[in-house]
């Protein structure tokens, strides 16, 4: 079973909308993974669309490039977190490397023009985006290289697993066999 990866992110929004979709699946295909993209479909329930989508995904690419502003498209923040939710991992990417902080003007005490604080945890995007330990990469090529990776690992430990048990399985059935077998040939020698 091929690995299916939901595509996040503010390119729904482009003019090449259609075509950019496209290239993203290119990318997982390419990879021998099926990209899922929010356009994909004929249902008018976009939302509804995206969410099944989330359901079928093995994991989630997600774009958190600055979209209309200095954050990310709300539509993608909602996804990963509703994927986050169902226990789907996720890898992120955004054509913005620099920190809130570099991106967001602050006076010496940290505070935007409005007074609010930046968050300064030196990361891209809020840290409920980006938690410790998350990475950002840089293209999405990177991104779903990086989760082909490691969805490969899981589903191969996965797959070893269940081969270990069928062994320990068969095992125990070749041993309760044995036992029984050994019991009546003595059975059969005692009653001799």
């Amino acid at each position: 079973m091929s690995l299916r990866l939901y595509l996040a992110g503010p390119d729904v929004f482009r003019p090449d909308a259609a075509e950019r979709g496209a290239a993203l699946k290119a990318l997982c295909a390419s990879l021998g993974v099926e990209g899922l993209y929010p356009l994909d479909g004929t249902t008018t329930d976009i939302r509804g669309r995206c969410i099944a989508m989330i359901h079928e995904a093995d994991a989630i690419i997600a774009d958190i490039s600055p979209f209309r502003g200095v954050h990310m498209d709300p539509g993608t923040a909602f996804e990963i977190g509703y994927g986050e939710a169902l226990g789907k991992p996720f890898f992120l990417w955004s054509q913005e490397g620099r920190t809130l902080t570099e991106r967001v003007p602050a006076d010496e005490r940290g505070r935007d023009a409005q007074g609010h604080l930046v968050e300064d945890f030196g990361k891209p995007e809020n840290l409920m985006i980006v938690p410790d330990g998350q990475r950002v990469w840089s293209s999405p090529a990177e991104a779903i290289a990086e989760a082909v990776e490691a969805l490969s690992f899981t589903s191969k430990n996965r797959q070893l697993q269940r081969q270990t048990r069928a062994a320990v399985l068969v095992a125990i059935g070749v041993s309760l066999i044995v036992a029984l077998s050994a019991g009546m040939v003595v059975d059969w020698l005692v009653g001799w």
